[in-house]
């Protein structure tokens, strides 16, 4: 059956152009058949219909940094250690369903726990679980000791060895390869300033997924790890807390795009050990606060390519929150076009799926969020989801 939106503002995210009162059509086979003003379009005789007048009709978000399988760590419930793969499963589940419940459609995953993820990926293609289409990069590759060696990263050391573990996770099924080049504030005994995986050995990861017309993203906490990440190969650096001109020029000049996670790092300092965070995880975002804030804005004048993404699915931090990313982006200087567009058309083009999703254009995926009000005007209406449809199927 036919699915129609219609009633509300359109934004297409195909330009920056807003149509104040607009229809769109998905065919039966799940697909965009047209989008535009209404009146102008005709809608199927016998379709699906959705209302979405007082709302805004929007492409599905792309949530580009989340770890949908990052399970829990060890915790306390009445006297038992709690850290199995079935309850690693479970959040996994429960973490794909807030996401759709939010309007979040599509997810790049940034590191998962096992290559379970691959499964949970297979589960919700075929429809037998609720959750976004995930673009997985299977288990992140870190140094040893390296940042989440002890989570969601497997360690390798030397280009040799690094290049084996990016064949096996590509082997796996990994649609893009996620390196640790940098410390950061998520593992213990280390410093966001820190170098860790060297320009050889990313190259070797970056040279296989190339290979195989993937790419790569890398956590970057440093300005030196993205000058190296850059020098690599790397497309997408993550994080980007602290930037020099050095590092936002490599930035640019090769058209690496920017996930900068601006919620994450707000969020440990706001909320601290008592939201889950441990310890040593709050002095370290609480020094790279104002740096991260900075970095960020001299990336947006300068253009370096930003893609909404929020580092989401620990046990403190369930999937979901994609709304708060995007409205802190606006907060430091985006507009609230250009700060949608990162979670969704740009977003898109970074994972090469540019014709498939991110935007509301004919031959696309219908994958579609009605939310309450107008979050062109006020970024806040986004978390007001009203209606979540993927490919085609109401969800929400």
């Amino acid at each position: 059956m036919a699915t129609v939106i219609e009633g509300g503002r359109l934004f297409t995210a195909i330009d920056e152009s807003i149509i104040e009162k607009g229809i769109v059509v998905i065919g039966d086979d799940g697909r965009i058949v047209a989008a535009g003003e209404a009146g102008t379009i005709k809608a199927p005789a016998g379709s699906h219909r959705i209302d979405a007048s007082g709302g805004t009709i929007l492409p599905g978000l792309i949530d580009m940094h989340a770890h949908v399988l990052a399970g829990t760590d060890a915790e306390s419930r009445e006297g038992l250690t709690v850290n199995t793969i079935t309850d690693q499963t479970i959040r996994a589940l429960d973490n794909a369903r807030w996401c759709v419940l939010a309007g979040i459609t599509t997810v790049r995953d940034a590191g998962a726990r096992s290559n379970g993820i691959f499964r949970i990926k297979k589960a919700i293609d075929e429809g037998r679980v609720v959750g976004p289409r995930i673009f997985a990069s299977g288990q992140a590759i870190a140094m040893t000791g390296g940042h989440g060696w002890n989570g969601v990263a497997v360690e390798a050391d030397g280009a040799d060895e690094v290049r084996k573990v990016a064949r096996q996770q590509l082997k796996s099924g990994a649609e893009c390869v996620k390196l640790m080049a940098t410390g950061g504030a998520g593992t213990a005994g280390e410093r966001v300033d820190d170098l860790q995986l060297t320009v050889d050995e990313m190259r070797a990861a970056c040279e296989e997924a190339h290979k195989k017309g993937k790419h790569v993203f890398a956590h970057v906490t440093n300005s030196q790890g993205t000058i190296e990440a850059v020098e690599a190969g790397v497309d997408s650096i993550e994080h980007g807390l602290i930037q020099n001109d050095e590092a936002i020029d490599a930035m640019v000049s090769s058209g690496a795009y920017l996930c900068p996670t601006l919620e994450a790092y707000e969020r440990i300092v706001r909320l601290g050990p008592s939201a889950g965070y441990y310890d040593y995880m709050v002095p370290k975002a609480l020094s790279v606060l104002e740096p991260h804030r900075e970095s960020f804005k001299r990336g947006l004048n300068a253009g370096v390519k930003i893609i909404a993404g929020t580092d989401a699915g620990g046990h403190f931090w369930p999937l979901g929150d994609l709304a708060d990313e995007i409205a802190r982006q606006v907060e430091f200087g985006m507009s609230e076009q250009a700060s949608i567009i990162s979670a969704t058309r740009t977003a898109a083009e970074c994972l090469g799926l540019a014709d498939q999703v991110g935007s509301l254009a004919p031959g696309s995926w219908g994958d579609v969020l009605v939310v309450g009000g107008d979050p062109l005007a006020d970024i806040g209406a986004l978390k007001n989801p009203i209606a979540v449809v993927k490919g085609g199927t109401q969800l929400l």
